[in-house]
C-alpha cells in the first residue's frame, strides 16, 4: 500500500494559526484587569494603630487583593484618594438599628459617615428568636454588614417577666438554653441592661449563669450598667465580676459619669478597669463623644414604678402615697442624676402620642401646662407624660472632662448608641448622625486628643477584635474590602441637638464587600451589607 501524502502547507497552516491564538491570548491578557478596584495615592491608616503609609489598595471581588506602594496593573475601576485618607470602614458595635433599618436599609446616617457594620441587640434588648431576626435583616437587602446580641432582659421577659423576684433554678435553665440557641441563631454574645427593667431586677449570680452559657460558645459580655451615676463604681465591678466568673470577655458599654456630683468617678472606673485586666479579666470599654445620654423618659422614675409594665406604672400614679414617692424620686434624679441639676437639661426625642413634643425640654413643656419650671413642677410633667404613653429623651448631665479621660483610655473603642432614624421625623440624638465623624474632627483634627492612626483604630481594628471578626476592620490582603476614603481637612459632624437631621461631611466614598456603596455625596444602588454570624452560629 503507498504511503498517506503528506501536505506541507496544512502543516503550516495549523503552526500559524496556533500563533495567531497564542498572540490573541496575551493580546487579551495585556487588557483585562488584574483588579477590580483599585484606590489611589492616599494615605492609607490601616487600623492597627501603626503610622500612616501612602500606598495604592487594590481589590478583587470582596477582598483586598494588594496594599503597596503602586499598584499599576489594570483595573476596571480607579478611584483617585490623592489627598484623602484610605482607612478600613469603621465598626459600630452599639446600635439600636432595628429602629429605622427595615424602613431605611441603606442606613444613610452610619453610612454617610464612614461605617460599613453595625451590631443590634445591646442594653439587654434583642429580638427573639434571633434566627427570624436575622432572617429577615437579610430578606431586606441592607448597604451595611450586620450583626446582632442575644439580650439577657429579652430572655428574662419571655420567661420570668418583668417582675422584680429571682428566677427559679428550672427558669434560669429555660434563660440558659434561649442564650444557647441565641448563640447558634449568630449572635455575636449576650447583651445586659441592667439599668432597665427586667434587667434591674436580676441578681448578678443569675446573669453569670447566662454569660457562662455565651462564653463557652466563645461569646462575649456588653452591660450597660446598673448605675451610671452615683453607684457607678459598683457597677463597673459588677460588670468586670460577670466577664471574670462567666469566664467570657466582658465590656462597660457607652461609658460615661452621670451627675454632677459623680463627674471625676471616671478616673476610679477606668482604675478597675485596668486593675482587672492587670489580673487577666479581659475587660474593655465603648464610648460615644457626646455630653447627653438618652433614653426613655421613664428613667426618671424609680425602677419599681415600671415593674409589670406601663399598665402598671400608671395604676402606681394613680395612688396618692405612691406618687407622691415616685415624685420625690424623679425630682432627685432632676436634680442630681440624669437631670443634670435643671429642667431644661431634659429633652424630648420623639413622643408617638404627641410629635409636637419633640425638641421640647421638660422645662418649656412644663411652663407651657402653667406651672413654674422647677423640678417638682418637672416632675409632675415627667409623670404625666408617662400616663399618656411616655416618650423618648435626651439628657444633659455628662461632664467633658470625664469622656475626654475615657476616650483617651486606650482600651475605649467607639460606638454610636444611636439608631437608623427616618430623615427629618423627631428630633433624635446627633450621635446617630455624627458620632464617627466627630472622634476625627473634633477629638482628633481640633483637640489633639488622639492621634489618627488611634482615633482609626478604634473604630475599626479594635472593634473587629472584640467582636472576633476576623476578616474585617484591618487593611490588609486578604481581608473584606469595608474602606472609608475620607478627606481629613474637611471631616466632620454637622448634627446638633436643636437640628440633628444632618449628614457628616468629607467622606468621598465608603465601599462594603467590594462594592461602592457611598460616592459624589450621594448613595448608590449596590446593597452588598452581609449578615456577620456569631462564633457559635449554625445553618
Amino acid at each position: 500500500m503507498r504511503p498517506a501524502r503528506r501536505h506541507p502547507g496544512r502543516r503550516a497552516v495549523i503552526v500559524l494559526a496556533c500563533l495567531v491564538a497564542a498572540a490573541a491570548v496575551g493580546l487579551l491578557a495585556q487588557h483585562t484587569p488584574a483588579y477590580d478596584l483599585v484606590i489611589r495615592g492616599g494615605r492609607v491608616v490601616d487600623g492597627t494603630g501603626s503610622p500612616w503609609v501612602r500606598a495604592d489598595v487594590a481589590v478583587v471581588g470582596d477582598t483586598i487583593a494588594a496594599v503597596a506602594w503602586r499598584i499599576d496593573a489594570p483595573a476596571t475601576r480607579v478611584i483617585d484618594a490623592t489627598g484623602m485618607i484610605v482607612s478600613p470602614g469603621f465598626i459600630d458595635i452599639h446600635t439600636h438599628a432595628r429602629r429605622g433599618l427595615f424602613e431605611v436599609p441603606t442606613a444613610d446616617n452610619y453610612t454617610r459617615q464612614g461605617v460599613t457594620t453595625i451590631y443590634e441587640g445591646p442594653d439587654g434588648s434583642s429580638p427573639l428568636p434571633i434566627k427570624a431576626f436575622l432572617d429577615r435583616v437579610a430578606a431586606t437587602r441592607i448597604s451595611p454588614n450586620f450583626g446582632t446580641f442575644v439580650g439577657q432582659g429579652s430572655i428574662r421577659q419571655q420567661v420570668v417577666g418583668d417582675v422584680d423576684r429571682k428566677a427559679t433554678p428550672a427558669e434560669i435553665d429555660r434563660m440558659r438554653e434561649l442564650v444557647r440557641q441565641g448563640m447558634r441563631d449568630g449572635a455575636v454574645g449576650l447583651s445586659t441592661g441592667l439599668f432597665y427593667v427586667p434587667g434591674v431586677f436580676t441578681p448578678t449570680s443569675e446573669v453569670i449563669e447566662l454569660a457562662k452559657v455565651a462564653g463557652e460558645m466563645g461569646g462575649i459580655h456588653v452591660s450597660h450598667m446598673r448605675n451610671e451615676a452615683a453607684g457607678v463604681l459598683d457597677s463597673v465591678r459588677e460588670t468586670i465580676a460577670i466577664g471574670e466568673r462567666g469566664g467570657l470577655p466582658t465590656q462597660v458599654t457607652h461609658h460615661k459619669i452621670i451627675g454632677v456630683r459623680n463627674w471625676g468617678a471616671s478616673v476610679e472606673t477606668l482604675r478597675l478597669v485596668l486593675e482587672a485586666r492587670a489580673r487577666g479579666v479581659d475587660v474593655t470599654i465603648d464610648q460615644y463623644p457626646y455630653t447627653a445620654s438618652a433614653t426613655g423618659i421613664d428613667a426618671l422614675l424609680p425602677p419599681w414604678a415600671l415593674e409589670g409594665g406601663h399598665a402598671r406604672t400608671v395604676e402606681r400614679l394613680k395612688d396618692p402615697a405612691l406618687r407622691a414617692k415616685i415624685k420625690a424620686a424623679i425630682v432627685e434624679n432632676i436634680e442630681v442624676d440624669r437631670g443634670g441639676g435643671d429642667p431644661k437639661n431634659v429633652s424630648v426625642s420623639s413622643c408617638a402620642w404627641d410629635p409636637a413634643l419633640a425638641g421640647k425640654d421638660l422645662a418649656a413643656i412644663t411652663r407651657g401646662r402653667g406651672l413654674a419650671p422647677t423640678p417638682p413642677n418637672a416632675a409632675e410633667t415627667t409623670m404625666w407624660i408617662v400616663e399618656r404613653g411616655g416618650a423618648s429623651g435626651i439628657f444633659h448631665a455628662i461632664d467633658e472632662r470625664d469622656l475626654e479621660r475615657i476616650l483617651a483610655c486606650p482600651l475605649t473603642m467607639i460606638a454610636s448608641d444611636g439608631e437608623v432614624p427616618i430623615f427629618g421625623k423627631a428630633s433624635p440624638h446627633p450621635r446617630s448622625y455624627g458620632t464617627f465623624a466627630r472622634v476625627l474632627a473634633v477629638y482628633w483634627r481640633e483637640k489633639g486628643l488622639l492621634t489618627l492612626e488611634d482615633a482609626v483604630r478604634k473604630m475599626t481594628g479594635l472593634p473587629a477584635w472584640r467582636l472576633g471578626l476576623r476578616d474585617r476592620g484591618i487593611l490588609r490582603p486578604g481581608m473584606k474590602a469595608d474602606i472609608t476614603i475620607f478627606d481629613p481637612a474637611r471631616v466632620r459632624d454637622t448634627a446638633t441637638y436643636e437640628n440633628p437631621h444632618r449628614y457628616a461631611e468629607g467622606f468621598a466614598h465608603v465601599i462594603v464587600n467590594g462594592q461602592v456603596i457611598f460616592e459624589n455625596g450621594a448613595m448608590t444602588a449596590a446593597r452588598p451589607g452581609r449578615i456577620l454570624y456569631g462564633p457559635a452560629h449554625q445553618q
